[in-house]
């Protein structure tokens, strides 16, 4: 099936939907996103009231807590620290702002507890999704941020010992702080962060060409940022790199001070009062939303394409077309009408794909997807049969590379025809530009797609009603979809503990009263084993993926023959598996780590290893240390779990052994006899 054939030139949702709803600013007439003498994307400033307290999770930074302390009391403004996540409140409506110090984050991946790491991860997200600003510090070799990928956010391993402003950017952070700021420019990131093109993002702070020779802290990436902040619905999330207790204390006044300013992006908002009464913070923070109805919608669209009906005519060149969509976004600064602007502003989308320029028309899409609710998936589509249409060669991969971030995205919230339509789209790019290499990879991700778009569809009435407005039976249906098809267990396991199965509304109940001790994980994890006997084949793979979790709970107070008892056991569970498939000419020593998030190679002596061959993909380490798991380098599917990994080995004269641990991490180590060299390969297996 063609996924462009019913995708005309006209927005078809504009014609289906009675509405489009428009964020649209009270406080201000001057588009958000394109301001007259300011920098782009220029986002919103976050409002606060008084009584709301900034909220500090201390983690390994007391001495940060305590700087971030003397800031609030010496501007009369409430404060709060607790040590850990572990003690986050559900509701975090009281606070403004929540600041995670220096590998705080870690609580997110070594705690024991799933069922709190998944509770306090929806209280983070649905904290920023309500307006609030979540700022989060760095950990050591980005680890454990795997859940912040919902925010655009991945992580790697590569240091950097300064930074370097941005011109019109660091000034606004750095403003009433400037004494802070030391010189030379140092600060040591303990890692690198990168964001999804597809985001609203401002980068404030970025790193510097480092001079430390240690490999760690290498010449890498010194574009990336020291310091980003990112739209996401309603609120915002900042991230850094940095471990202030260990690489740079004085970051941490000096973002608290910006906070406190509304976390601004441009120089023309350092003056707005951010500070207003508790009843008006909602609406500052999420202007109403005016209805556009849809006969107003056709007019609007219906005069823009008459007004620029010879201009288009005329824009026969890609940079022709280009132009005149940088005509129409400039237009759309002086239009005071927000449906005219919203018009605008997405056929200046389309003019920019059908020039070329698919990278900058998809941001712009993001960018209006913050100001306005439409059909964001359709118009994505849109913007990808543009972008095939047009003159200029755009690189398959590229559209590629954005087909599948939108189809992550969109299965991160469940969208699994969605993200089908956008596995589809890449399918059919690949086959264009006779991408042999990856039909297998896009034919595998659309059949595991498959019995969750059909879980999907089975409960489609159920997601459109209220919850507390659903039968038991409603109930068993939509939470076995949420916990045991899409393993969504913070909105499945209370729906199915509600519900009219027996045998899963125990397990749930047992479940959401987190059992602590090494005994009560075994029973959960054995009755969770027990529940899929009679489910569909995803389903019982849903409750033996439970039952895995627990079992892992458990494993850290056991040892001796109890121990290697449990890992026979999640051994025998029934879930799916991946083989990881290497082969490498060794001359020397090496190790190899495989995570979710992609897999590294580091050379320990000898010749350094050109080439790996990991499935069907060909990885050059010297030039790419770490291959992203992501786009088209997608090797796995990204809830897979590495903690009991197999080993597989297939030839090589010299060792290869696998260092089993419990951190998500497979870890590889391989050593060539000392004369000559060899060809390797070995399998790792993983279940996900």
């Amino acid at each position: 099936m063609n996924t462009f054939k019913s995708i005309g030139t006209l927005d078809q949702t504009l014609m289906q939907r009675c509405f489009v709803l428009a964020t649209w600013s009270l406080v201000t007439t001057a588009m958000v996103l394109f301001a007259d003498d300011d920098l782009t994307p220029k986002l919103r400033l976050q409002y606060r009231s008084d009584d709301q307290s900034l909220l500090y999770v201390v983690g390994d930074g007391a001495s940060d807590a305590v700087a971030a302390q003397q800031i609030c009391d010496s501007m009369n403004l409430r404060f709060n620290s607790i040590p850990s996540l572990e003690t986050l409140p559900l509701d975090c409506s009281n606070h403004h702002a929540i600041i995670i110090g220096s590998n705080g984050v870690d609580f997110l991946g070594w705690h024991q507890d799933e069922a709190r790491k998944e509770q306090v991860f929806s209280s983070l997200r649905e904290f920023v999704a309500n307006g609030g600003h979540l700022i989060v510090f760095g950990s050591y070799n980005g680890r454990n941020t795997e859940q912040f990928q919902e925010f655009g956010i991945h992580t790697t391993h590569f240091h950097n010992d300064h930074f370097e402003r941005i011109s019109g950017r660091s000034e606004v952070l750095f403003a009433g702080s400037e004494s802070l700021v030391p010189s030379p420019p140092y600060v040591h990131s303990f890692g690198n962060v990168t964001v999804d093109e597809d985001r609203t993002a401002v980068v404030m702070l970025k790193r510097a060409t480092a001079s430390d020779p240690d490999d760690r802290r290498a010449e890498h990436n010194p574009e990336d940022p020291v310091f980003v902040t990112i739209a996401y619905q309603r609120g915002r999330v900042s991230y850094s790199p940095v471990e202030p207790h260990a690489g740079g204390p004085w970051l941490v006044p000096v973002v608290v001070k910006w906070i406190l300013k509304g976390a601004p992006t441009n120089q023309s908002q350092l003056d707005e009062t951010v500070v207003v009464p508790p009843s008006l913070v909602r609406e500052r923070n999420f202007p109403p939303t005016p209805a556009f109805e849809l006969s107003a919608l056709r007019q609007s669209h219906k005069e823009l394409l008459a007004e620029l009906q010879r201009q288009s005519d005329d824009a026969e060149t890609a940079d022709q077309k280009i132009q005149l969509a940088d005509v129409v976004l400039e237009q759309s600064k002086n239009e005071a009408e927000a449906i005219k602007r919203y018009v605008q502003l997405r056929q200046a989308c389309q003019y920019l794909a059908m020039g070329g320029a698919f990278k900058r028309a998809a941001t712009l899409l993001a960018e209006i997807s913050n100001q306005y609710q439409f059909d964001v998936h359709h118009a994505q589509l849109r913007l990808l049969k543009a972008a095939q249409e047009s003159t200029v060669d755009i690189p398959g991969d590229e559209l590629i590379t954005a087909s599948l971030r939108w189809a992550d995205n969109a299965s991160d919230i469940h969208q699994y025809e969605h993200a089908t339509d956008y596995v589809a789209a890449a399918q059919s790019i690949a086959a264009t530009d006779q991408r042999t290499d990856l039909e297998e990879q896009l034919s595998r991700r659309l059949a595991g797609l498959k019995p969750l778009t059909t879980a999907q569809q089975k409960v489609s009435s159920e997601l459109g009603q209220a919850v507390d407005t659903l039968n038991a039976d409603a109930k068993t249906r939509l939470g076995k979809f949420f916990a045991l098809s899409c393993r969504d267990w913070q909105r499945g396991l209370p729906l199915l503990s509600e519900g009219s199965d027996m045998s899963l509304k125990a397990c749930a109940q047992i479940d959401l009263a987190t059992p602590e001790s090494s005994a009560a994980h075994i029973e959960i994890a054995r009755q969770w084993q027990d529940a899929g006997t009679t489910l569909t084949t995803l389903e019982r793979q849903g409750t033996h993926d439970r039952s895995r979790q627990w079992y892992l709970a458990a494993l850290p107070s056991l040892s001796g023959s109890e121990h290697e008892q449990i890992v026979a056991d999640i051994s025998k569970l029934d879930l799916p598996h991946v083989d990881l498939h290497f082969k490498l000419h060794l001359d020397g020593a090496g190790r190899l780590e495989v995570s979710s998030e992609g897999a590294r190679w580091i050379d320990h002596f000898g010749n350094p290893v050109p080439t790996i061959e990991l499935n069907q993909y060909l990885w050059q380490p010297e030039k790419t240390p770490v291959f992203q798991n992501r786009g088209v380098t997608s090797f796995l599917p990204s809830d897979t779990t590495l903690n009991y990994p197999k080993l597989r080995r297939i030839r090589g004269r010299g060792m290869v052994v696998l260092e089993r641990n419990t951190a998500g991490i497979a870890i590889v180590n391989l050593n060539d006899v000392p004369v000559g060299s060899d060809d390797y390969e070995f399998v790792i297996e993983a279940a996900y």
